[in-house]
């Protein structure tokens, strides 16, 4: 089992730094567990930077489209120019398309301000809007469509900045996560549930995901007067410590993750369990916690990416082993890509003489491996 944060882990700069990091974590979760609107993070979050204005956006880069799908500080008029004409001549795209994943740049660090300056992006865009800088980062790409959190704003002191650019940095694994998540939920249809836990361990509520994930797992169970029973003592141990730290009052949140077995030996569900801290608890109670179950063929998207970049694979390639562990067949592959099963076939060979695997049963027992890898990108 591995506990990813936990009370006290926040990364200590500024009281104010450490206590807004804390609520823009918990704002994700609660959001990530929807039991809070994801408009509350992007609000929350322009207080990173003085008239702040956030967005979550797509790019295609071979298409050069884009739209913001989330905005917070902008008027709509200005989404939608966005969205219609203005997604086609951001300068700042061109460098946010190579960055490595998950590394806070500023504006001016992917384009000298002057060279901004002299664009009609700027000219007839952001001027008109007082935004002159900003902070933003890569928080997935997928072939060609990468997908970015970004905050702009009017001239802000090095130190505003470098502060701003420190609490992204916390806070992007967690919005990695729960941005794949919320895409997996919404254009994948893989399945996964969410459990509410109350301080008795009782399940107050369970979706129909979570009850259908809960029948494969191996001493994982609700019994029959409704009390969560769980066999591995760890993991047990772990949500009685969050609940019980739940009943002292709200606090930082609380993030734990770990892996439950399942009967048919197949790769185990993931588990998240998060009790909310202050900004959650304005949605919920703080004295329960919830307990979400991913099936790996959404967990282990990322694993996909982490081993396509360990091994150099292709954008493609990557791609494809990213479908070969949601399960899909060859030719559904093929389908889905609108290719030939041959020239899939092809691809899947490069695969194997590249990573050295032979069978695709290799292929995901290494992707479950580097999951709990760290990879420089």
């Amino acid at each position: 089992m591995v506990g990813e944060y936990d009370d006290g882990e926040l990364p200590m700069h500024a009281p104010n730094d450490s206590q807004l990091t804390s609520e823009l974590i918990d704002h994700v979760y609660a959001a990530m567990f929807g039991e809070a609107p994801w408009q509350a993070f992007m609000d929350h979050s322009r207080n990173l930077l003085p008239n702040g204005q956030t967005v979550l956006f797509y790019h295609d880069k071979a298409s050069q489209r884009g739209a913001f799908s989330m905005a917070s500080g902008l008027d709509q008029g200005m989404v939608d120019r966005y969205n219609h004409k203005y997604h086609a001549v951001n300068p700042w795209m061109d460098h946010a398309t190579v960055r490595p994943l998950g590394r806070v740049m500023q504006a001016d660090e992917m384009l000298p301000r002057n060279h901004l300056l002299q664009t009609d992006f700027y000219r007839e865009y952001l001027r008109p809007q007082d935004i002159i800088t900003g902070l933003g980062v890569t928080l997935s790409r997928d072939e060609d469509r990468h997908f970015f959190f970004s905050i702009v704003c009017s001239n802000a002191d090095s130190d505003l900045i470098e502060n701003a650019k420190r609490t992204i940095s916390s806070i992007v694994p967690h919005l990695t996560r729960a941005s794949g998540v919320l895409k997996a939920a919404t254009t994948e249809g893989r399945l996964s549930g969410t459990l509410r836990i109350d301080s008795s361990l009782r399940v107050v509520s369970a979706d129909g995901g979570a009850l259908e994930l809960i029948q494969g797992a191996e001493g994982f169970s609700v019994g029959p007067f409704g009390r969560l029973a769980c066999a591995d003592t760890d993991i047990l141990r772990m949500i009685q410590h969050v609940l019980a730290s739940g009943r002292e009052g709200p606090a930082n949140p609380a993030v734990h993750y770990a892996y439950i077995k399942r009967r048919d030996d197949t790769l185990p569900l993931r588990v998240c369990i998060y009790r909310p801290g202050r900004a959650g608890s304005a949605y919920v109670g703080s004295a329960d916690c919830f307990i979400r179950l991913e099936c790996p063929s959404t967990s282990l998207r990322d694993g996909a990416r982490r081993f396509g970049a360990m091994h150099r694979l292709s954008s493609a390639e990557t791609g494809i082993v990213a479908r070969m562990v949601d399960g899909l067949t060859l030719e559904q592959i093929a389908a889905e890509r609108g290719t030939s099963p041959d020239t899939v076939k092809t691809q899947i060979k490069n695969i194997y003489r590249k990573t050295g695997c032979s069978r695709q049963a290799d292929i995901m027992r290494h992707v479950a491996v580097v999951m709990g890898t760290k990879v420089v990108f």
